[in-house]
């Protein structure tokens, strides 16, 4: 004998139909596969950018991956126009600019999430390695 999912009956072995409540019988480990596979669909579903819209060019590399740190920590879903794992190097050693887009409901706090991270960056001014030369010279 089998119990039904739904109301608990028992049921014939043989039986693919509860004869009390009619629900589809199914062993207890397919019913826990189907409620896992459709909480999957659901998680990938809220992942698609259904209205993506620019939340920031950024030309640092160090900062567009500090922002997308940002944006994850935060729970926002966003996009780049190039793969996570490239870099591209211009002529002339520089790096191109990241466009970093994000559904259009979290653009604003998209863009004040950026605000702070180009906020927060530290300047790397000559005067800062001074202090290191004259260590390497004592």
């Amino acid at each position: 004998m089998k119990n039904c999912h739904v109301c608990g009956y028992e049921c014939e072995n043989d039986a693919e139909v509860c004869l009390l409540c009619g629900a589809e019988l199914k062993t207890f480990e397919t019913y826990e596969q189907e409620l896992k596979e459709a909480e999957k669909k659901a998680q990938e579903e809220a992942m698609i950018i259904k209205k993506p819209v620019l939340a920031a060019s950024v030309d640092n590399v160090v900062a567009a991956e500090i922002y997308k740190d940002v944006l994850r920590d935060n729970g926002i879903i966003f996009t780049c126009d190039e793969s996570e794992d490239a870099m591209q190097i211009v002529f002339g050693g520089g790096f191109t600019a990241q466009e970093i887009y994000v559904n259009e409901c979290d653009l604003e706090i998209a863009q004040q999430l950026y605000e702070n991270v180009v906020n927060a960056e530290v300047e790397f001014g000559d005067d800062l390695f001074e202090e290191f030369e004259e260590f390497e010279e004592e």
